[in-house]
């Protein structure tokens, strides 16, 4: 459990450090509601590293998370709006954080039916 407290620490601390030169790139409301929901699953992040075991359920949807950003950097990559380095820059840390949040599930034993 030691495991997944650490990364999923880690990974909303890192991820609300990355919000804050987000918050000042743009002026956009529909780009702050958008940010609202990643500040979110920061905030979820820490929820998981409070009680991993309780909390494992929602390593599935926080892995999605960091897999459908990657999936969404790749798709601008393709339509010509992003650079490699781009990319690879946006993609690379939330991919290897992805692939710590399926260690971390499988890591962490499930709780057991009734308990608190």
């Amino acid at each position: 459990m030691r495991f997944a407290k650490i990364v999923f620490t880690i990974a909303g601390a890192l991820g609300l450090l990355a919000m804050i030169p987000m918050y000042l790139a743009t002026e956009s409301v529909r780009y702050y509601g958008s940010l609202g929901g990643l500040v979110a699953w920061q905030f979820a992040f820490f929820v998981i590293a409070s009680d991993p075991r309780r909390f494992r359920p929602m390593m599935i949807p926080a892995t999605m998370e960091k897999l459908l950003w990657c999936s969404a950097l790749l798709v601008a990559y393709l339509q010509g709006r992003m650079t490699p380095a781009e990319v690879a820059g946006g993609t690379i840390p939330h991919l290897v954080l992805g692939m710590l949040f399926i260690a971390a599930f499988f890591k962490v034993r499930p709780q057991a039916v009734g308990a608190h």
